[in-house]
């Protein structure tokens, strides 16, 4: 097996593995290399040849009507920028970000960047990184603190206390700007702390939160080489994945200081508790001091006779 065959396959077999393909064999064949691969009841093969004059050349094999067939050709012969398939790249090391908190009335607005080499993916993967939606709190906190200790200087997170997320979103409103604005303007503080510590990434991954790009368009600007994809579920990309746990974890963090600090629970969302805690907070302390704990652009604030302070 030629090496250019063996280094492809080092940074494939990561790659289908995370995506729930095993291989059930490998083998060598004339000219190259085959791979078997199964998920649940889908099987596929991947035949690879390498010569001087063709370079790589890759072939899928795969029954017609096949699952596996459109995510492996996406994955092999390379992605289009309109493709809506989650996190599907080939890069030896990247940066992923994810935000935590955007919907709910309490607490702080996190956005974190993590990141990742394709050597770490077995170890994070061993660890349990996957998208935090998945994952318990209290399984997110272990991790998190893993991470940090295994990972130092790889994770950066934007932590904006109701105050200060007030502030801005008011800010951003002044400009005919909205929330996506402000997400993006997070997702790309988050990842410019770890750009600028000159970490030589190859991509930055970005979970979609708006049609729009937001995220991509600003750090498009800001560093015009850079291959930036922005797209929904790449919480399934181990970098993103780990930025997840890391907001959610900062966000829970930041709760729990909210709650001791004024002995009070403050509940996640904006369902019909939240506002019953709204209440009760405005009894207690005043509904002046409504934007400490909570996001006041939220219409839950109509629930609580919140009036914001024209600017």
């Amino acid at each position: 097996m030629s090496k250019e065959i063996q280094l492809y396959l080092s940074h494939l077999i990561p790659l289908l593995e995370q995506r729930g393909m095993q291989i059930t064999d490998q083998k060598e064949i004339s000219y190259g290399a085959q791979i078997k691969l199964q998920r649940q009841d889908q099987k596929a093969n991947i035949n690879l040849y390498y010569s001087a004059k063709r370079g790589l050349t890759k072939v899928i094999g795969a029954p017609d009507g096949s699952a596996l067939k459109p995510e492996l050709e996406l994955l092999l012969y390379g992605e289009t920028e309109e493709s809506t398939e989650p996190g599907m790249h080939l890069w030896h090391a990247w940066i992923g970000s994810d935000e935590c908190g955007k919907g709910d009335f309490f607490g702080p607005l996190i956005v974190s960047a993590f990141y990742c080499t394709r050597a770490q993916i077995p170890s994070l993967s061993k660890m349990g990184v996957q998208d935090s939606k998945k994952l318990h709190d209290t399984r997110i906190v272990q991790i998190a603190k893993q991470l940090y200790l295994a990972y130092p200087g790889q994770g950066a997170s934007l932590i904006l206390n109701p105050p200060k997320y007030n502030e801005l979103i008011s800010s951003f409103k002044r400009q005919n700007q909205n929330l996506n604005d402000l997400l993006a303007w997070g997702h790309e503080t988050a990842v410019s702390e770890l750009m600028e510590k000159e970490l030589p990434a190859e991509g930055i991954l970005i979970d979609q939160f708006s049609k729009a790009q937001k995220a991509k368009l600003r750090l498009s600007r800001k560093y015009p080489n850079a291959k930036i994809i922005e797209r929904t579920g790449a919480e399934r990309d181990l970098a993103v994945a780990a930025a997840s746990i890391l907001s959610r974890y900062q966000f829970l963090e930041a709760m729990s200081k909210l709650n001791n600090r004024y002995q009070m629970s403050f509940p996640l969302g904006a369902s019909p508790p939240v506002i019953k805690a709204g209440h009760i907070f405005v009894e207690k302390f005043g509904i002046k001091r409504l934007p400490e704990v909570a996001k006041v652009h939220f219409k839950t604030s109509q629930h609580l006779a919140y009036a914001p302070e024209s600017s």
